[in-house]
């Protein structure tokens, strides 16, 4: 890829920005800019395009508007991922339950302790005294973007030596029916659109006034026993529910 491949034109009556607009929304097209990959900087793309940096800012300003580029402070610019498809229904471990298709979704975990029950999980967990559980936090990246945050609830006495299982990018969702033998039976969600908690907020590094969606989400095993508790944050403008209803039958 040299200069002379991108060049944009003074004589051209097509403002020299909206040229480089083309020429980026092209380059993502043929596959050059990969999304969720970062983009050249200012200066890489000034020499790429043989234009001035008040040209690339204002192509890249108005790609951010149109939503096909982000822009993330201290971090640099993103081609912006397609949303992500997630059937409300599915019962399926978080990045299981992921559209089909090529992704480069990984999970990190950030901390993992094991904490005794307050209330709030001895009444999710439907239990009358406290118990030990693990605490999991853990985020989920698409590329070099930060997607979700995940904060998931698991009884050590259903799951001994789960603790030292988990790591990066392991499934607890294959855990949970390989090593353990539990089949999901059943799963509650509450879906809300809300600003972010403060936590939230720090490790998606987002503005607080910026919406995410917040899955609260209890699983059961098949005799009705609550296995599995997580409260998840999603970034609105990454992610689509849908839903799949069976009409048959129906007149």
């Amino acid at each position: 890829m040299t200069n002379d491949d991108k060049s944009v034109s003074p004589n051209s009556p097509v403002f020299l920005y909206d040229q480089v607009k083309v020429e980026i929304v092209e380059m993502i097209n043929k596959g050059e800019f990969v999304p969720g990959k970062k983009l050249p900087n200012e200066k890489e793309l000034c020499s790429l395009f043989n234009t001035s940096r008040i040209t690339i800012r204002r192509a890249l300003k108005e790609l951010a508007n149109e939503g096909v580029i982000e822009i993330l402070h201290g971090k640099g610019t993103y081609v912006k991922g397609l949303k992500q498809q997630l059937h409300i229904l599915n019962l399926k471990g978080f990045t299981e339950g992921l559209s089909a298709g090529e992704n480069t979704f990984t999970k990190e975990v950030l901390n993992k302790e094991i904490i005794t029950a307050d209330e709030k999980l001895m009444k999710i967990f439907k239990r009358d005294e406290p118990f030990e559980v693990i605490k999991l936090v853990r985020m989920i990246w698409d590329g070099s973007i930060a997607f979700s945050i995940d904060f998931a609830y698991l009884p050590c006495d259903i799951y001994p030596g789960m603790y030292e299982k988990i790591k990066d990018n392991i499934s607890t969702f294959n855990l949970i029916h390989n090593e353990y033998g539990i089949r999901f039976k059943k799963a509650r969600k509450e879906i809300e659109i809300i600003q972010p908690p403060l936590e939230v907020s720090k490790l998606l590094e987002i503005s607080r006034m910026e919406s995410v969606i917040q899955v609260k989400k209890v699983i059961s095993e098949e005799k009705d026993i609550p296995v599995h508790y997580s409260t998840y944050y999603l970034l609105a403008n990454r992610v689509n529910f849908y839903i799949d209803v069976d009409m048959e039958g129906e007149s």
